[in-house]
């Protein structure tokens, strides 16, 4: 059931429809005497998660000196890895971003299936951790494969859009 939930929920973000996260909750005010002691312990622990959150992802591409058959390894907080994005060539443009010829990401599920992603041309966004292909997309997993026109796939939430002439082949049906 699992499965076809998230397959539903997948072609929901195909079709372009979007799906907004919740937002942080805002914070009261405090009472005067809480508040310092409060305010920069809060500070100081998003100061921390937002280093943790840079050094996550380190895409080892000079500025102006393509890289060929580069492989990037992405693991989480617990060392466990989460995907490898590899490319033929990757060429940084900007400081922000990344251009990449047949490039290929395997990802893992939280229940450590297999995704296939395959890109001819992309950019990669190094603030925003977007992925962005504007030619033929691939994205493949055991029971179902999706071919797109274009392809935007957030790196760090490890979800994304495919648009344009959509194509889903379910494989198998066995978990639905």
């Amino acid at each position: 059931m699992r499965y076809y939930s998230l397959l539903v929920a997948f072609l929901f973000s195909a079709a372009g429809a979007t799906m907004s996260a919740a937002s942080e909750p805002v914070s009261s005010a405090a009472t005067p005497a809480a508040a310092p002691s409060a305010t920069p312990a809060a500070a100081d622990k998003k100061d921390k998660k937002e280093p943790k959150d840079s050094e996550k992802f380190d895409f080892p591409v000079p500025k102006g000196m393509p890289v060929h058959g580069i492989k990037v390894p992405h693991r989480d907080e617990k060392g466990r890895l989460v995907m490898t994005l590899e490319a033929e060539v990757a060429n940084k443009i900007d400081e922000q971003h990344i251009e990449m010829t047949n490039m290929k990401i395997d990802a893992f599920d939280d229940e450590g299936k297999k995704i296939y992603i395959e890109l001819p041309s992309s950019i990669f966004n190094l603030d925003t951790r977007i992925l962005t292909g504007e030619t033929h997309a691939l994205i493949r997993r055991d029971d179902f494969e999706i071919t797109g026109d274009s392809l935007e796939f957030n790196i760090k939430t490890r979800q994304g859009t495919v648009r344009g002439h959509i194509k889903m082949t379910i494989l198998t049906s066995d978990n639905l």
